[in-house]
Parts: C-alpha cells; structure tokens; sequence
C-alpha cells in the first residue's frame, strides 16, 4: 500500500497489555512503534512518510484480564494521517 501510494503518511501506534507500570508501558509501546518503523524504512519507505508514538496501557481493545485479552492488546496499529 505505502508503495503505491507515496504521498501517504502514517501514524504507527504501539500498544501494550496492563501487565507491568505504566511508565514501562509507554517506553515498551514506543520501542514497539519504533521498531516497526525502522522496519519499514529499512524496505524502502522514506522516514519523512512515518511517525510514532506509544500508548502503553490506555487504549485497550479488550479490557478484560485474559491471556487472550492481553495478547490482543499487545499490538501495532496504523492510521492514515
């Protein structure tokens, strides 16, 4: 898609689960936005294209206390800016 599509922008967002603080869930989201954006440079997407930013903890998919729960929370997300 980003190939196709050099103007477009994104917004890579990382996400955690609740488990651990939240000072270490905002650098562990942020460190899981920066890697995938390293990724993404590294195939050819130019860095001006990318922004990052992590949430931690604050925005769950699925709030309840489940190994399922917390493995869906533990994510990536892209938004078209």
């Amino acid at each position: 898609y980003l190939d196709k599509n050099p103007t477009v922008k994104l917004e890579i967002a990382g996400h955690t689960d609740s488990d651990g603080t939240d000072e270490a869930n905002l650098k562990l989201s942020q460190e899981r936005a920066d890697a995938v954006k390293t990724q993404l440079i590294s195939m050819g997407i130019q860095a001006d294209r990318l922004t990052t930013k992590g949430y931690g903890e604050s925005q769950p998919l699925d709030p309840k206390n489940t190994p399922e729960a917390k493995a869906n929370n533990r994510r990536v997300e892209f938004i078209l800016l």
